[in-house]
């Protein structure tokens, strides 16, 4: 039955009356009918063109102009008017006389969009757009004023002002009126076309002919897809209000909705999405002010114009260019920002696709009955209770109802993130994939919500992302739930029973932490687990129970629609009956009716429909037997319909139809082709493909079934076996076919940009790329351990470059977690595999080697993976340990790298990654938090430590020994306490908060939220600090004899020796600990006494802590007896005991899953918190380091559990074991894992060894590097293999060497100590050159001398018969070898030093506060040297320090600007300006570093500057250039050298090693420095100008140092080796050298200058 004529029908009879229920997509020109009443023709008042409406009368000025446009068959007036009465057209009657927009200029815009009149039409929407664009740039109250432009946009209206505003900004004539369009509103506008526009354009065709603009409207369309591809490379600097329709157009014939939400929304960063609960129609059409959809409308409207009356006069008037350039700014930080979030959270699917499945499937009118409720509006109003959960039985329509709340509350403006739990989905499946992605939601939301995770993403936080309470605390409960507008902010989480770990929600008391006026609305089956835990959330949650005559209605509605569609029955009498029968049978299932009406599709009698309901069982699973009977019917399909339902099933996310096509190609060997009608044909209804083409299974019900271990049918799916499979096929999709483009060679220094070359050849196809990339690893951990097949393959892959390019792909992604997740399943399938292979099989040592090496490489190569993912090829495998995997595959053997690294020392991975060893003090104390660790010393020293480079970001200073640390929650805070004295610190901003005198020595702390603090005393008090007000509360528990408190216990009067809080939502407890007594365990909060814990004999406690997971009631206690105390403190029994364990020091990680002990022997042991077969809590070790008799002082575990840090001595130790590299285990049932022994690892104590202290001294031959050491030692090491020589001399025993300066010309060898002696040796033969075999000449001590102040550097002149040694506040002229003083020069602060009578001085005058010189050899005169004083050269002779300049020396002038920038931190005293210089083929780079607090700047001199005979006149008038490296994206961290002639390498703060060519020409006219002047990005110098900024003519990266060549305070030292075939860098290591060769031969273009 064809619904044409009556459709066109239809539309004529409502396009009749302007007050139908019609939808204006579709209006017409109203016309006469005998019902009407025609008060004045509206059609007279739909104006063309810009209409003024309302100008704000004087003195009143205009702020902002709104201008409605209306859309497709609307009108100037009838588009905005609820019925013809004047009264209804809102935005001249309502809107001038609201006190909020009498300042508001109001338009409206006409123009012809009439899809009925009767004639064709040559209009699109370009020519409207065109129009509008006219009108405002010629009207003249718009034009004469410099107001922002506000848009009102119903449907098309809102294509046509996105093409106005391109117009706009693509004409230069329009840039002023562009740059003042402030928002858009876009009211039901199909930015992605209408399926209505098809059936308009037929209509308009047969009946009138052609009308362009409603061609433009169709879906897919060219004029829209142009639209879309332009308009958001321009949105950036627009605010979007989106709002969408909610029900379906009234006309029975057009009952569904116009434009859909996914059409609707633009979905970009800057826009706001608003449901509204109207048609298309009623969009915009209002009956009284007091309509709810006018008010959310309205005060949209009014934000717009308060953001508007807010900006300053200067925005408000627009400069062109600033705005231009602000505007790029914001599109390309908005453009990056949900990325950025995403890859912060780890996350990859924001659900929006599930969401708008629901609502798919989301019959119109329906779940009103629920969201009219009065439980539902008081949760929804006033939050009364916070908590609302439903319960239901399976397919009873709970996530269609959650769609609905989501709707309803977003309608309100209100934020509201949701969540749909699928069990079998890795991403959709856990607690942490539902906080993370409600975070996401929310800050996408909420700008304060994005600024504060930003903030968290640049901090660089350490959490761990698969832990739901360390996402809980790190993201909520430090974070988001701190924000004021978090009572805006809803909850909608469905099916909350399919969570793998939902009881942690009510045993980790999570949800006993949501904040007040956060409110949650959530859904699950009927489970006893979940009442009981909402039991315990009282009064705070209202549970409700869906029944089936709640649903009764919904299902009526969403039959008789769907019979309706149907078109079976042909009077309503008919389908009302047929609707009955269905609901009779359908027991309140969704499901259940949905597939009964699939299958009236192919019944076209009623006795036909009546066989359907009498066969079709009532019973899901009998229906869904009945489902697989009938496919197993057509053996051809079995194998195809087979795989494609184990593919769906198993997926550890929904497919896409192209990546489903090539799974099942690589499962049977078959193309599937038209998916969309092959895929429901063959799986009938059990598998269905959404809107963006992801196929989902039916319903869990029915992957329950499938994967039910009972089900007997071809088509059932063993899940052990099956998942082998999958891992199986997706490995060899990975060796076989997607990684083929990745097999790069050695990119060499002159070939093209990158280190990686994709190779020629036929594409496979990649559609399956990205999720056998992120999965694989997946099904492997979910798989039987039986299959061989999987093992080979595993093996294959691992033995192959696929393992690199599978680590390259994965780093390109942005989330190296796949990398450490694959890593932890292929462990787990390892321990499983392991009972059926031998352990000494090959297999097996491969694969654990890869385990260790994939988890190291993620975990300290990070940052430089993720900055250049190729550098996986080449770069790394050299740095890795010589004994690691990766390195034996890719770094040497049959396969070496390009660079080369001498001087790592040959072993496996080092679990300890640094040892910061302090000068002064014992350390004390100790503490890790989310941003930073700190160590406290016995000096009262604190230094806060960076937790990823472990550098030393700020050091504080307690003013007594420091007793005890411990950071805020969210790491902003930290508090240091002595004996006496307890302070607040802010390690962000180096400052100190707040500081409070002590009356007894303090037990324990601990933040409560952000602003109190907690702190048990030796005097048995209990103190808590308000730390915004400085205000504090006392309690004590001494001397307590109230039987309701202590009950039969007796309080000890002796002082408790320790002491341990345990803070969980509002529950805080203490644990005071006495010597011959039990421990005491208090309600610190109600100062009620809970119990005891006791043992046999107590001489006394070390140190104890509580388990912090709530689920893991544990307190461990460590006593002085040796022995090791489990107790679970709910009763007060112990557990488990392990004796001779001597733990000085106790603590658990965040999760709660281990347990980290520091023995006074100096034994470190790692535990796993575990169950014996009664279910009492153990201890079962996982990891140990055996130590020496140094004891342990104190241990922590990182915020993310994968390190802990130990104090020993004076030296701190950064841990990083992969034993911490956990996962729980999805399938205990079949995880037959064997016990592994834990790993013990020895400790090698090299703490007597001396390091190198110095600078590093290379000779011309670049053979060898001499340096300086801790304990005086001069030696030599080979540049080749980074092996040492030998000793060359020694200074005195204790004195460190600080500089090394060579005279190659004698054989001299100078060196100083911190002490300020210098010793001058003689070589008997010249240092050896770079050869195979290298013999140490003998050294001869010829000159020992001191130096009056400390030295700052040596510098040796060519000859070595002159050697300058340079101090704080005066320089020396040395003769060699005599050591005889020539002359010497002071500098002090603002004038003359007076001269010495002994030798001759020139005095340095200098108005700087603070002076630092620098010498450095004349860089074209060999018989002169250059001083640098601040910002004075003084050019001096070798021979007899005769000055060549005059006495005011050569002043280099730079702009103050230049250098003078604002600090990052204001520093408490002055800092000296730091230079150094290099010198290049006809100039000279200058490195200033004008504080500590900026980062160093480039500049390039012209040697005439440096020349005194010509400098005077023509060079102090010039200025340098400086080199502008804002593309590396990092501050400079140190220049290394020049090669060549002009290439210049440095390194950055990242420790990228980078070449810029700086490639000097013959000295122009007024271009003194030399440079070229052709090319686009040189600048020529010009006399008296302000600095120029060049950019070099090649920038190239080539490899990265390692942060642990750093020395404590930082400093990275590296010399360049001269050598044949290019330079080799030698880095310090502590105790050794590391010789980096050919790091140039590998090199990716950053800049280039074409």
């Amino acid at each position: 039955m064809g619904h044409g004529p009556e459709l066109h029908k239809t539309l004529t009879s409502v396009l009749s009356n302007p007050r139908s229920d019609s939808i204006s997509l579709f209006s017409s020109r109203p016309q006469a009918s005998e019902s009407s009443t025609l008060i004045p023709d509206v059609e007279t008042d739909d104006l063309l063109g810009l209409t003024t409406l309302h100008e704000p009368q004087p003195p009143a000025s205009s702020t902002a102009d709104i201008v409605f446009v209306h859309g497709l068959g609307g009108g100037s007036r009838k588009t905005w008017s609820y019925s013809q009465d004047w009264y209804h057209y809102w935005p001249q009657s309502w809107l001038p006389k609201d006190p909020d927009f009498t300042d508001i200029r109001i338009h409206s815009f006409g123009y012809k969009s009439d899809w009925a009149e009767r004639q064709q039409s040559i209009l699109d929407i370009r020519d409207f757009a065109e129009s509008l664009v006219g009108e405002l740039k010629n009207n003249p109250s718009i034009r004469r004023s410099s107001t922002r432009i506000i848009f009102v946009c119903h449907s098309m209206g809102g294509c046509v002002t996105k093409k106005a505003y391109i117009l706009a900004r693509q004409d230069p004539t329009c840039k002023d009126l562009a740059d003042r369009i402030h928002s858009i509103f876009f009211l039901g506008t199909p930015h992605r076309g209408s399926d209505l526009a098809a059936i308009l354009k037929k209509l308009s065709i047969i009946a009138w002919g052609s009308k362009p603009f409603v061609s433009d409207l169709i879906p897919e369309s060219s004029a829209l897809r142009d639209i879309n591809d332009t308009f958001r490379h321009y949105a950036s600097d627009l605010r979007l209000f989106s709002f969408y329709e909610t029900l379906p157009a009234k006309p029975r014939m057009l009952n569904k909705i116009v434009v859909e939400r996914y059409s609707a929304t633009l979905g970009y960063p800057n826009e706001e999405v608003v449901a509204m609960n109207a048609d298309h129609r009623q969009l915009c059409k209002f009956d009284s002010p007091a309509n709810p959809n006018y008010r959310m409308l309205r005060n949209a409207l009014h934000t717009a114009a308060d953001m508007i009356r807010s900006l300053p006069f200067s925005e408000l008037a627009i400069s062109q260019t600033c705005a231009n350039f602000a505007s790029a700014q914001q599109h390309s930080a908005q453009e990056g920002v949900g990325q950025r979030l995403m890859s912060f959270l780890g996350l990859v699917d924001t659900l929006e696709d599930e969401f708008q499945i629901l609502q798919l499937l989301q019959e119109p009118g329906s779940c009103r009955w629920f969201s009219e409720t009065e439980h539902f509006v008081s949760w929804k109003t006033d939050g009364s209770p916070e908590i609302l959960w439903l319960t239901g039985r399976p397919a009873s329509g709970k996530s269609v109802l959650s769609s609905h709340i989501v709707g309803q509350v977003k309608s309100t403006g209100a934020s509201c993130s949701y969540f749909f739990f699928k069990q079998k989905e890795a991403s959709k499946s856990t607690l942490s994939d539902c906080f993370r992605t409600l975070a996401f939601q929310m800050a996408m939301q909420d700008g304060r919500v994005r600024e504060k995770l930003l903030q968290l993403d640049g901090e660089g936080a350490t959490w761990d992302m698969t832990d739901e309470l360390s996402v809980w605390r790190r993201l909520f409960v430090g974070g988001i739930f701190k924000l004021p507008s978090i009572s805006q902010h809803f909850w909608v989480i469905d099916g909350v029973d399919e969570c793998a770990n939902f009881n942690s929600l009510f045993s980790k008391k999570i949800l006993a932490a949501l904040p007040r006026g956060l409110r949650l609305f959530a859904t699950s089956r009927h489970l006893e687990e979940i009442r009981r835990g909402l039991a315990s959330l009282e009064p705070r949650v209202n549970l409700q129970s869906l029944s089936e005559t709640d649903t009764l209605g919904d299902i009526r509605l969403f039959v008789t629609s769907r019979l309706g569609e149907l078109d079976r029955l042909e009077d309503d009498e008919s389908l009302e009956a047929m609707c009955e029968k269905i609901l009779g049978k359908s027991s309140g299932s969704f499901l259940w009716v949905r597939l009964v009406l699939q299958e009236f599709e192919n019944a076209w009698t009623t006795e036909a429909m009546d066989a359907v309901l009498n066969e079709v069982p009532t019973d899901l699973q009998d229906m869904y037997r009945r489902m697989l009977q009938s496919m197993e019917k057509d053996k051809r399909r079995v194998r195809l319909a087979t795989s494609i339902l184990t593919w769906v099933v198993l997926a550890c996310r929904p497919l896409t139809v192209a990546e489903l096509r090539v799974a099942v190609k690589l499962d049977i060997n078959e193309t599937l082709q038209n998916m969309s009608k092959a895929i429901p044909s063959l799986c009938q209804q059990l598998v269905f493909i959404d809107n963006t083409e992801r196929v989902h299974i039916l319903h869990e019900t029915a992957r329950e079934f499938l994967l039910d271990e009972t089900l007997d049918s071809e088509f059932a799916i063993h899940s052990a076996e099956r998942h082998a499979r999958l891992s199986s096929l997706l490995l060899r999709y990975l060796i076989n076919s997607a990684f083929k483009l990745h097999t790069p060679p050695p990119r060499r220094s002159s070939e093209s940009r990158g280190f990686t070359k994709a190779v020629n050849g036929t594409s496979p196809d990649l559609s399956l790329l990205d999720y056998a990339a992120c999965f694989f690893s997946e099904h492997m951990n979910r798989c039987t351990s039986r299959d061989d097949m999987l093992m080979a393959e595993l093996c294959t892959f691992l033995q192959g470059k696929n393992i690199l390019s599978w680590i390259e792909y994965i780093a390109r992604r942005g989330d190296l977690g796949y990398i450490t997740r694959a890593a932890t399943n292929m462990r787990g399938y390892l321990g499983r595999r392991m009972k059926y292979i031998p352990p000494m099989d090959p297999s097996v040592n491969l694969v654990d080697c890869w385990v260790t090496d994939l988890i190291r490489v993620a975990a300290k190569f990070r940052y430089q993976l993720l900055a250049c993912p190729s550098s996986i090829h080449h770069i790394i495998p050299p740095f890795c340990p010589s004994d690691s995997i990766i390195s034996r595959s890719f770094a040497s053997g049959a396969r070496p790298s390009v660079i080369t690294v001498k001087g790592i020392p040959p072993a496996t991975w080092d679990d300890c990654l640094t040892r910061i060893d302090f000068e002064r003090g014992q350390t004390t104390a100790l503490s890790y938090g989310t941003q930073f660790f700190a160590v406290g010393l016995s000096t009262g020293q604190i230094s806060v430590f960076d937790p990823h480079s472990v550098q030393r970001k700020v050091n504080f200073t307690h003013p007594e020994r420091v007793r005890m640390l411990a950071f805020s929650n969210d790491g902003e805070y930290l508090v240091s306490s002595g004996a006496r004295n307890l302070t607040v610190w802010h390690p962000g901003s180096g400052a100190q908060r707040s500081s409070f005198p002590l009356e007894s020595e303090p037990l324990a702390s601990a933040f409560l939220g952000g602003d109190e603090f907690l702190c048990a005393f030796e005097s048995g008090e209990l103190t808590k600090w308000h730390l915004d007000t400085g205000e504090h509360e006392t309690i004590s528990w001494r001397g307590i004899d109230d039987g309701d408190i202590t009950g039969t216990l007796k309080i000890p009067e002796q002082p408790p020796s320790r002491a341990i809080f345990y803070t969980a939502g509002e529950t805080v407890l203490l644990a005071m600990g006495y010597r011959n007594y039990p421990i005491f365990i208090w309600n610190a909060f109600e100062l009620e006494l809970l119990g005891q814990c006791a043992t046999d004999e107590n001489n006394g406690i070390d140190d104890m802590t509580f388990n912090p997971n709530p689920e893991i009631t544990a307190l461990v206690v460590s006593y002085n007896d040796g022995s090791l105390y489990l107790f679970d403190y709910s009763t007060m029994s112990p557990t488990y005991t392990r004796p001779n364990a001597f733990a000085n020091s106790v603590a658990c990680s965040p999760s709660g899953r281990s347990l980290v002990t520091g023995s006074t022997r100096g034994v470190i042991e790692v535990f796993e918190f575990d169950q014996d077969n009664s279910g009492n809590m153990i201890l079962t070790q996982i990891y140990g380091i055996n130590g020496f008799e140094d004891s342990i002082r104190s241990v922590v575990f990182s915020a993310d559990n994968l390190r802990f840090v130990d104090l020993h001595g004076r030296q701190c130790r950064v841990w990083a074991p992969t034993a911490l590299m956990q996962k729980d285990s999805e399938l205990e049932s079949i995880s037959d894992t064997l016990p592994l022994p834990p790993k013990i690892v020895g400790m090698l104590d090299d703490s007597e060894d001396p390091e190198i202290t110095s600078t590093l001294a290379v000779p011309s031959k670049g053979g060898c590097v001499i340096v300086g050491k801790s304990n005086g030692e001069v030696s030599a090491f080979s540049a080749v293999d980074g092996k040492e020589l030998g000793v060359l001399y020694r200074h005195g025993r204790g004195a460190s060497v600080v500089n090394i300066a060579l005279g190659e010309a004698r054989n001299f060898v100078v060196s100083t100590d911190d002490s300020g002696r210098v010793l001058v040796a003689e070589l008997t033969t010249p240092l050896p050159s770079p050869s195979p075999v290298q013999k140490l000449p003998t050294a001869r001590i010829i000159l020992d001398r001191r130096f009056t102040t400390v030295i700052v550097s040596l510098l040796v002149n060519t000859s070595a018969d002159r050697l300058l040694v340079s101090g704080r506040n005066k320089d020396e002229l040395w003769d060699l070898p005599s050591g005889r003083v020539l002359a010497s020069i002071s500098h002090g602060v603002g004038g003359d030093v007076p001269k010495a009578p002994s030798q001759r001085i020139a005095p340095l005058r200098t108005k700087d506060n603070l002076t630092v010189t620098a010498a450095f050899q004349h860089p074209t005169n060999e018989a002169w040297f250059v001083l640098m004083l601040a910002r004075t050269a003084r050019i001096f002779c070798w021979s007899d320090f005769e000055e060549v300049t005059t006495e005011d020396g050569i002043f280099l002038q730079r702009p103050p600007t230049s250098v003078e920038a604002p600090p990052l931190a204001a520093p408490s005293t002055p800092t000296a300006r730091v230079s150094s210089y290099f010198g290049g083929q006809d100039f000279v780079l200058e490195v200033l570093q004008a504080s500590s607090y900026t980062a160093p700047r480039l500049y390039v001199w012209p040697t005439s500057a440096f020349d005194p005979t010509t400098a005077l006149q023509e060079c102090q008038d010039s200025v340098p250039r400086e080199v502008n490296l804002d593309i590396v994206g990092a501050a400079i961290l140190a220049v290394l050298g020049i090669v060549g002639q002009s290439t210049v390498l440095f390194i950055d703060a990242n420790l990228w090693v980078y070449s810029m060519d700086l490639r000097p020409t013959q000295g122009a006219p007024h271009a003194p420095v030399g440079f070229s002047t052709a090319g686009s990005r040189m600048v020529q110098n010009k006399p008296k100008s302000t600095i120029q900024s060049i950019l070099p003519l090649f920038i190239r990266r080539h490899f990265f140092a390692l942060s642990e060549w750093r020395t404590a305070g930082g400093e990275l030292r590296c010399a360049i080796a001269q050598r044949t075939g290019g330079p080799d860098f030698v880095f310090t290591s502590r105790q050794g050298i590391v010789v980096v060769q050919g790091g140039l031969e590998l090199s990716e273009v950053i800049a280039a200058d074409n």
